[in-house]
């Protein structure tokens, strides 16, 4: 083997070794999309609403949410007429959790301004494996439902 094709061979095998490395091979691969507010109804308390999609091989676990407006926001389910706080949420291996009404949910607190229409909130998304991803979630109107969750 003369030097040319030794090198590109190094070069390949190089490449595929820190490949392999890479961390969490075919572990969670996370986005957030369609995440909204609906106009609180009341000054006191609103919801937020998200999907998170796992394209991943190893799924992960939502454990928690910030928001900008509220010092309390908490993941929430609801299962017919009850609603209980959660901790964690897990996000299936290529999969999806949805947080929508009447069933996950994260509520905010004491919102530190009037939430209005065109209004977005900045959701921080806390993951147990993943880096924690923030979005900008637009204030809608009451009674809103993305057309994918129709």
């Amino acid at each position: 083997m003369t030097a040319g094709p030794r090198a590109a061979a190094f070069l390949l095998l190089t490449a595929v070794t820190v490949a392999a490395c890479s961390s969490e091979p075919g572990g969670p691969r996370l986005k957030v999309t369609g995440a909204y507010v609906p106009r609180p109804a009341s000054p006191d308390v609103a919801a937020a609403y998200f999907t998170v999609t796992d394209s991943g091989d190893t799924g992960d676990e939502l454990t928690g949410v910030t928001a900008d407006v509220s010092a309390e926001a908490m993941m929430h389910q609801s299962t017919g007429q009850t609603m209980r706080m959660v901790d964690r949420v897990p996000v299936p291996a290529h999969g999806r959790l949805t947080f929508a009404p009447g069933g996950y949910h994260v509520m905010l607190e004491h919102p530190v301004r009037t939430l209005r229409e065109g209004d977005h909130v900045r959701l921080t998304l806390r993951f147990r494996r993943s880096p924690s991803i923030t979005v900008e979630a637009p204030v809608e109107p009451v009674g809103h439902r993305p057309e994918a969750a129709r």
